[in-house]
């Protein structure tokens, strides 16, 4: 299995169906959601894009900032201070929009966030 799955949302290709048939308008990226209960026996867990919530969330927090890695490819990053959520283990995330709503979602192996 791989080391992270990630799925765009059922919300966010409904949103996109829409926009694109009815010149309705998309929500912003504006937060990103970190939780600790994406693995399974040490594999991350398999989604179908129907996730509204993490299994286990920790925290969000607010979009730092963005940059286009290929056209259609966003990354997004923000900032998690020291000493905050230090000791957790991070194995789930998700992308967070102007309306609460996730947009994409990911389970990873777990990442050991040290300090």
């Amino acid at each position: 299995m791989a080391d992270q799955l990630t799925v765009t949302t059922l919300y966010a290709r409904q949103q996109m169906a829409k926009a694109r048939a009815e010149g309705t308008k998309l929500t912003k990226v504006v937060k990103m959601a970190f939780g600790n209960g994406g693995t399974k026996d040490g594999k991350p867990i398999s989604l179908d894009g129907t996730e509204q919530e993490l299994k286990s969330e920790l925290v969000q927090k607010d979009i730092d900032s963005y940059k286009f890695m290929e056209p259609a490819k966003i990354r997004y990053t923000c900032t998690i201070a020291e000493g905050e959520l230090a000791g957790e283990v991070i194995n789930e995330l998700a992308l967070v929009d102007e309306d609460g709503k996730f947009t994409a979602i990911r389970t990873m192996t777990d990442k050991q966030k040290k300090w």
